[in-house]
């Protein structure tokens, strides 16, 4: 059940908006100073659903998803912070073990007793 996300924040400028937006930009509104964009790889799809419907909320009624990033500069010369999204490992761990506390016991073995036509009547 584990997955990493990958993302990269950059930071905005009146120019890029500008470009990315084009009539929609509007000078005298506020727009983030940063932003980008995670993208979730096919197989971890089903790990990070998997993940979120199984853990147990916090105090503060939220699932913990661990977030580690790095400051790095693209092949172009900009700066970025590069960021991955990964499951808290206590989380993880609390997941696990309820999973298995939730597996029966294995069943009794059975016993197959042979009945041949003989013995019917």
């Amino acid at each position: 059940m584990t997955f990493k996300i990958k993302g990269a924040i950059f930071k905005n400028t009146a120019d890029k908006l500008q470009q990315r937006l084009g009539d929609r930009y509007d000078a005298s509104k506020k727009y983030p100073e940063v932003d980008g964009v995670f993208g979730i790889k096919e197989e971890d799809r089903m790990a990070l659903a998997s993940y979120i419907m199984n853990a147990a909320p916090n105090e503060k009624g939220e699932v913990p998803l661990r977030v580690t990033g790095y400051n790095n500069t693209s092949q172009s010369g900009v700066k970025y912070l590069g960021l991955s999204i990964e499951p808290d490992f206590k989380t993880l761990k609390a997941i696990e073990e309820a999973l298995l506390a939730a597996v029966p016991p294995a069943a009794a073995p059975v016993q197959v007793v042979d009945v041949s036509q003989d013995d019917l009547f």
